[in-house]
């Protein structure tokens, strides 16, 4: 029996954790019809009032995928979760004012270019505080994991001193209209379409905790154990990273080659590319993030691949 079927399977007994996977396997798959079934089973759980179903359909209509895209459709649906009674509803709809706006999630963004190899830029107030702030509400919510690094010998992600903070990842069909509008933010501040996206990562420096010099891309010496990954998805091409807080001292974005660094107000973005716009390797994308000496940093991180990133 295959993952689907036994998704089905499960379904049919009644399995809520296995009908919203089975709803997110169905409704990324090639296949118009098993598209279609993903958009059945929702749309019934929903109509039986699912807070669950209500939060991935706001998902999926803020991301245009199953269903045409809609803004205003995914919120009344987070509402309706709401009203509900679904705590993770309540949240999301009183960070978002109530309604879709389109001024906060889709105004113009100013980029300062500070360096051109690599390409760095900076956004001001790239998101407001008060959702910087929800973030970091939402992170303490769950279970923050170790941070990990690639083996570049064999292409696993290990633990390991150099990185030292710890963290919470939020996938592509997360059902939270937060990370979703703020995934498409990203999306048009490095002007890369959303699906090339790798998961959202919130990551927490205490005292002491640092992330050492290192790479993104995938450097020519871990090609080998890497070949497969490049092939699906290509380099990490960009590097998006938003600050969520203040209140701390150290923990500063350091770029050693450049001997420039940056550190963030609360809702403001860094963005550097790891690729040249050749597609060639940048190497003094090389960077650090300093030790937090007092306090602690919260920090949104994301990576943009050069190819699509399967929805899960």
């Amino acid at each position: 029996m295959n993952h689907v079927a036994e998704l089905r399977l499960r379904t049919s007994k009644g399995d809520l954790l296995a009908r919203q996977e089975l709803v997110q396997w169905l409704v990324t798959s090639d296949s118009l019809a098993e598209r279609e079934e993903a958009m059945r089973i929702l749309l019934s759980a929903c109509d039986r009032d699912d807070a669950d179903a209500l939060l991935l359909h706001a998902a999926l209509a803020a991301r245009g995928v199953g269903r045409k895209q809609n803004f205003e459709d995914a919120v009344a649906l987070v509402a309706k979760a709401a009203a509900l009674g679904d705590e993770r509803a309540r949240g999301q709809f009183a960070v978002l004012g109530g309604k879709f706006d389109r001024e906060l999630w889709f105004r113009p963004m100013q980029l300062r270019q500070h360096h051109e190899a690599p390409r760095i830029f900076t956004v001001e107030s790239f998101i407001p505080p008060h959702i910087c702030a929800w973030f970091v509400e939402y992170a303490k919510t769950q279970t923050l994991q170790p941070s990990t690094v690639r083996d570049g010998a064999s292409g696993v992600d290990i633990i390991s001193r150099g990185r030292s903070a710890t963290g919470v990842g939020a996938g592509a069909l997360a059902p939270d209209l937060v990370i979703q509008l703020t995934n498409l933010r990203i999306a048009g501040a490095v002007q890369v379409h959303v699906a090339h996206q790798e998961p959202t990562t919130i990551l927490h420096y205490a005292p002491g905790q640092e992330y050492q010099a290192h790479y993104d891309l995938i450097r020519p010496q871990e090609e080998a154990a890497a070949a497969e990954e490049l092939r699906v998805l290509g380099q990490r091409a960009a590097t998006v990273l938003v600050y969520l807080n203040d209140g701390y001292e150290g923990g500063e974005t350091y770029f050693p080659h450049l001997d420039w660094g940056f550190k963030g107000k609360p809702g403001d973005a860094l963005i550097f590319w790891n690729m040249s716009a050749a597609g060639e390797r940048e190497r003094l994308s090389l960077h650090a993030g300093l030790p937090v000496t007092r306090g602690e940093k919260w920090l949104l991180s994301k990576w943009v691949r050069q190819k699509p990133v399967p929805l899960i």
